[in-house]
């Protein structure tokens, strides 16, 4: 069953309002915009394993699609995690096409395309990460030791992959390309028969891996090096982006559609939670929107649909989750 289902990553959604909050002048700004190029294609890539997915037995497999796990102060950001009561398998999907070479003796993989060639980081190394840092979650948490396995998943059908070095046919196990998954996921599952989770540490550990899940905001900022005086506040157009629009008739009016949208203070609600966390304020809100009179912030807030928690100025709201709206306009290339 699928725990946690596939939505656009968390850091696609973080990267998109950077690019909305930042002057195209910042120096940050092309690198951010090339990221996002290479997120929206490993999503693609992400999707498409998911005719596979869907074969597995249903009540077997707890599913889960981008799970972010706090890691100190870095981000564990896991493509998709099969969970059963015997085992779990980490998978990392990669959109490489061309000839990739995983060479295991210098720990590096290179990607052939176009006569040119590019070097990776190894792809052994992030999944055995994620394997570490699931551990903790289960010995921090007082549940059972669970035997993780982990998969690497080359889905651009277009992708050729050569193995060379001493560990080449031990490697080999852990990467595929999108239709061997099933036939790896049965090999693991041959190699873990026996029970390590009651249904009742099952349910616990589904209900654990939701609750960590996190926003990998700060992550993200640290990686550019963007601090908060280099975003643009204000509200923003959803659907051409202009920033800001203007307030005019209790409505919100944007200059360059020539048109009012009502509800674009939502999609600037979520853009500070993307960008500067889970909470907001009011008097949070009214700096980022420019807002100057509090009782409309309230009623903005308000009418976001968000929890809150304490009265007057120290009330705190939240969303149920985030995305709480679905995002539009959004930069597919």
């Amino acid at each position: 069953m699928i725990i946690k289902p596939r939505f656009i990553p968390l850091i696609i959604l973080i990267l998109e309002a950077l690019l909305r909050r930042l002057r195209k002048t910042h120096p940050k700004w092309q690198l951010i915009a090339d990221e996002l190029a290479g997120r929206w294609a490993g999503y693609r890539g992400e999707q498409s394993i998911d005719f596979y997915l869907h074969s597995l037995p249903e009540k077997e497999y707890h599913i889960f699609h981008d799970l972010n796990l706090p890691d100190g102060e870095y981000n564990c950001q896991i493509d998709t995690f099969l969970l059963t009561s015997k085992s779990g398998i980490i998978i990392d999907v990669k959109n490489n096409k061309g000839k990739n070479l995983i060479d295991t003796d210098s720990e590096q993989l290179i990607q052939k395309v176009d006569g040119e060639e590019i070097p990776y980081p190894y792809p052994i190394f992030q999944v055995e990460r994620h394997q570490r840092v699931l551990n903790s979650v289960l010995a921090e948490n007082n549940l059972p030791t669970l035997p993780l396995e982990y998969l690497v998943v080359f889905s651009n059908p277009n992708a050729i992959l050569s193995f060379v070095g001493r560990n080449g046919l031990k490697v080999m196990q852990h990467i595929c390309k999108s239709p061997s998954i099933l036939h790896k996921i049965e090999l693991f599952e041959n190699f873990h028969k026996q029970e390590k989770l009651n249904p009742k540490e099952l349910r616990k550990l589904d209900r654990l891996l939701l609750k960590l899940n996190t926003i990998p905001t700060k992550p993200v900022l640290k990686k550019f090096d963007i601090v908060q005086g280099d975003l643009l506040p204000g509200v923003h157009c959803p659907n051409c982006l202009h920033l800001p629009v203007q307030r005019k008739n209790q409505n919100w009016y944007c200059p360059t559609c020539d048109t009012f949208v009502p509800d674009a203070h939502l999609y600037t609600i979520q853009d500070y939670f993307l960008l500067y966390g889970p909470t907001i304020t009011n008097q949070q809100f009214r700096e980022f929107a420019q807002i100057s009179s509090p009782d409309l912030a309230r009623r903005l807030l308000h009418s976001a649909n968000l929890k809150y928690v304490g009265v007057n100025k120290a009330r705190v709201y939240f969303p149920v989750e985030i995305p709480f709206i679905q995002p539009t306009n959004l930069r597919k290339n």
